[in-house]
């Protein structure tokens, strides 16, 4: 399978296969089902199946549970000499920067703050950014790029865009690995990758097989690392967790199928 075509399976699959998605078409076949006299108890059991997966996800901390091992997998390094920071893109928001005026950015914001904290402790260290656009349809209609919001708001933190290196094409983290060593050819400089905690496995192990030499400098954390047994009742919140997580875990199984990682659970 192409990088292209597997950038277009995982837009079409993705929104199906996430999990807050799932319960959604579950209860709509149990509603469809139950309107019919045939069906009618299988489409009850249906939608009664579905609130309860609503109701455990919303009191239980599910998605703390799935996140914790793969936001701990990879703690942040500690290096006694670093030769480049690259910052990876992740949720920038190019249309939407382009009608308001403003950078828009959405859950990774903090990655910034951490690659701006590198940026000042280490001052000689080459500068980079790897993201152009996650968009599938409507592509005409956005002018701009990821890496078009990551200047705007690595110039709002006092990071001069003349140091940082932009690779502009990538579509997935396999592109932002393979494109980004094409662009600067890393050999065997030592580089802090800053990314999502959640998403650091993934990306560690696609830039690791695309021969940099990285680490980790985690960003983003959405736990304390701990198997929490607090009860709540939040259940946007917790869905949003239990997507992430799925989409990661998702994500290493395909890359790994794919041959874009050597194992599954990188280390």
């Amino acid at each position: 399978m192409s990088s292209s075509t597997a950038f277009i399976f995982s837009k079409v699959l993705g929104p199906i296969s996430s999990p807050d998605n799932a319960v959604l078409l579950l209860l709509l076949l149990g509603v469809v089902a139950a309107m019919g006299h045939r069906w009618r108890a299988v489409g009850l059991r249906l939608c009664l199946l579905s609130a309860l997966i609503l109701l455990v996800v919303a009191i239980f901390p599910v998605g703390e549970w799935l996140l914790a091992p793969l936001e701990n997998r990879f703690p942040p390094a500690h290096l006694a000499h670093v030769d480049g920071i690259l910052l990876l893109s992740e949720v920038e928001e190019p249309q939407l920067t382009d009608m308001r005026g403003q950078p828009v950015t959405y859950m990774s914001a903090s990655n910034y703050f951490v690659f701006a904290n590198l940026v000042r402790a280490w001052p000689d260290a080459k500068l980079a950014f790897s993201g152009g656009s996650g968009a599938l349809l409507f592509k005409s209609q956005v002018k701009s790029t990821n890496s078009d919001v990551a200047r705007q708001l690595l110039h709002t933190l006092g990071i001069s865009t003349e140091r940082v290196v932009f690779e502009d094409s990538s579509r997935t983290t396999h592109e932002n690995a393979v494109m980004s060593a094409a662009l600067i050819h890393p050999g065997k400089e030592a580089w802090l990758l800053v990314a999502s905690a959640s998403h650091m496995p993934r990306s560690i192990a696609c830039f690791r097989e695309a021969g940099w030499n990285v680490y980790p400098a985690p960003a983003n954390y959405l736990t304390d690392g701990q198997f929490s047994t607090r009860l709540g009742l939040d259940l946007a919140w917790h869905l949003m967790q239990i997507s992430v997580a799925a989409h990661e875990y998702v994500g290493l199984v395909v890359y790994w199928l794919m041959g874009y990682i050597s194992s599954p659970w990188p280390r």
